[in-house]
């Protein structure tokens, strides 16, 4: 590519819901991640160095708060700036909506979302986990919303996201070398259907599902491996209600100008499964919705 993209990473999730220590205590147990900076009201924590991946708000309902996307540098956030803009959609705050970052905005984007762009998220010694099973980093969300076009539109027409592979009422779009960053999907409501985080192989995925197991739970969906972007995934549902997915061996685009996306199907089973026909369950799509009372 000429140009890297004003979007280098998905940064940080920041979720609403009841039971902050519900939450904590699966986030530090089961997720391997560490707290690194707490209020009454608030907990962020992170899986390595940066000060927050992860913010929880104790909140009457569960919701999404915002979304933290990385920006390349200080001159592509201005640019960022200057095109959301442009574009008329409204910006929330002219600075950082947590402690830890040097310089962002936030915005709303089409759905109702709130999303924040930032450089320079403050850094912490890492600590080795004493239980859970920790991830290498946030890699991707999915967003469920009524108007897809202007969902895309804002991703790859503002955020400079490529076009990664397409199915029937779905795209997946890419701001660096992994397959996908965001997916945007056609739905009945508005919602983040899931964040991910990735771990560095299959056997973290192993041992993520022992430790469900043995805390008396079940994984909502896998192991298997995704058609579209081949990565290795396993879905559970944390306290919040929203589905978090830990994946591994994600395809790599390495080369945007030869990269022709691909176009799925959604007959059969190979889009989401390429090992054999893993049944879904009736109600996987409507998850996010159901968390939040959509």
């Amino acid at each position: 590519m000429s140009q890297a993209p004003v979007i280098s990473e998905v940064g940080h999730i920041a979720i609403r819901l009841p039971d902050l220590e519900a939450a904590e205590e699966f986030a530090v147990h089961v997720m391997g991640l560490t707290v690194t900076e707490r209020s009454d009201d608030s907990l962020w924590l992170t899986h390595g160095t940066a000060q927050h991946c992860v913010q929880y708000i104790r909140a009457d309902s569960p919701a999404i708060d915002h979304v933290g996307f990385v920006a390349r540098d200080e001159e592509a956030l201005l640019t960022i700036h200057r095109r959301i803009t442009e574009a008329g959609l409204r910006t929330v705050s002219d600075g950082p909506l947590g402690p830890g970052i040097e310089n962002g905005f936030a915005f709303e984007a089409p759905g109702g979302f709130i999303l924040e762009v930032y450089t320079g998220m403050a850094q912490v010694e890492r600590s080795a986990p004493a239980v859970g099973v920790r991830p290498s980093r946030l890699g991707h969300v999915n967003f469920f919303v009524r108007d897809r076009a202007a969902m895309e539109n804002l991703f790859l027409g503002l955020l400079d996201f490529r076009v990664s592979d397409r199915i029937e009422g779905g795209t997946f779009t890419r701001c660096n070398v992994d397959h996908h960053g965001v997916g945007v999907f056609e739905g009945p409501g508005d919602v983040l259907h899931h964040y991910a985080f990735e771990v560095p192989t299959a056997i973290e995925l192993g041992h993520f599902a022992d430790l469900i197991d043995a805390r008396g739970g079940s994984v909502l969906w896998g192991p298997t491996r995704h058609g579209m972007g081949r990565n290795i995934a396993t879905y559970v549902q944390e306290p919040s209600g929203l589905v978090v997915e830990y994946y591994s061996d994600m395809e790599q685009i390495y080369n945007d100008a030869d990269h022709v996306p691909g176009e799925w199907s959604r007959d059969g089973h190979k889009w989401y499964s390429l090992w054999g026909p893993q049944p879904l369950g009736d109600d996987f799509g409507d998850l996010g919705l159901r968390a939040y009372g959509r």
